[in-house]
């Protein structure tokens, strides 16, 4: 491809657009639906070329605690540009907690862990007494802190919702504002040990690739989190209605032109992410499985620390849910861990003006 990272980023997507009968030029301005899911080259870097700022939700739980030790044990350690930001949020009539749920030894082992892990400098804790639901507590936290990134446990305190027999645990009412209402990618946490979390060794993402900017963002989002020596599946599900068609082929060309700058970029954007192992992966749906049992069925047979999955904030103004119905059945049925990457339409225009 070309010499530099961007170069053939460009290229790669000219190409495709050709594949894809795709004018630039067309009547209108508008693009071509198949093209309208990419995120432009120059906006990517910009993503990429952020600090981690990672917002910890702590209450006591085991996913939460488990989410918090990988960020402490792991990411805070690795990445020395990162700032850890937790929040505890709390109750004082709820004197009936056990002891370890309480805010002052959550402190106390919020605090201990900072500690060993980096310099006061790079976190803060935020203990808020509780005065409205929660989850809209935390979204109104991000607003305020504008984190990139949000760490919460699947459930909390109270437990696992009730199960449905086809779809998985139902999520619970935070975790569900936060997705709703929260400007940041969410990474949710389902282990109960930190153990089974990738800290110190090497993890494995699969990340869902869809028609949207989302799923590109979540490839983005993957990148971010990851180190050298991790693996990064991205999964494009071909149903028997779409073999065949030049999309396939043209997405592959995105997704190899954006390995090619991993390895061989000299860009600094790209260097930072050198070493991780990736692949573009065609998988053909069966005809008895849905889109999203295909994509569990791929997590599970490599063992996956964490499927990837977009969301996007146009379709809460739309009325509908942040997730699509695919990335919602993930969330409730992978017994790992699940990142929700959000895509804000109306940041991309803030993004396109910053770089004019």
């Amino acid at each position: 491809l070309a010499q530099s990272s961007a170069e053939s980023l460009l290229e790669a997507k000219m190409m495709s657009s050709e594949m894809a009968g795709w004018n630039p030029a067309r009547p209108g301005g508008d693009e071509h639906p198949k093209i309208a899911g990419w995120i432009d080259v120059a906006i990517c870097e910009q993503v990429l070329a952020e600090p981690l700022d990672i917002l910890a939700c702590l209450d006591g739980s085991a996913p939460s605690t488990a989410g918090f030790t990988y960020l402490t044990d792991d990411m805070l350690q690795r990445e020395r540009s990162m700032a850890l930001q937790v929040l505890h949020i709390y109750s004082d009539d709820k004197d009936y907690l056990p002891p370890s749920c309480r805010k002052d030894a959550i402190y106390a082992f919020a605090e201990s862990m900072l500690i060993s892990s980096a310099l006061p400098d790079r976190y803060k804790l935020i203990w808020k007494s509780r005065t409205a639901k929660v989850g809209a507590m935390i979204s109104q936290v991000i607003d305020e802190s504008k984190p990139n990134f949000v760490c919460m446990g699947f459930y909390g305190r109270k437990g696992k919702k009730d199960r449905d027999e086809c779809n998985g645990f139902l999520i619970g009412s935070n975790l569900y504002d936060v997705l709703c209402h929260g400007k940041c990618t969410a990474i949710v946490i389902k282990d109960l040990d930190a153990g089974r979390l990738p800290v110190k060794r090497p993890a494995k993402f699969v990340v869902s690739v869809l028609l949207n900017k989302a799923a590109t963002k979540g490839f983005l989002d993957a990148l971010r989190l990851s180190k050298p020596g991790d693996e990064i599946h991205v999964v494009y599900v071909r149903t028997g209605k779409i073999q065949g068609c030049d999309y396939t082929t043209a997405l592959r060309q995105k997704y190899d032109a954006f390995f090619s700058g991993l390895e061989g970029g000299v860009d600094s954007v790209w260097r930072h992410f050198h070493g991780r192992r990736t692949g573009f992966h065609v998988v053909d749906a069966q005809d008895s499985q849905t889109f999203s049992e295909t994509i569990l069925a791929y997590a599970d047979g490599i063992d996956a620390d964490f499927i990837v999955v977009g969301s996007n904030s146009l379709r809460m103004e739309r009325g509908k849910s942040p997730m699509g119905s695919v990335a919602m059945q993930l969330c409730m049925t992978f017994d790992r861990n699940i990142i929700v990457s959000n895509w804000c339409e109306h940041e991309e225009k803030f993004r396109r003006s910053s770089l004019a």
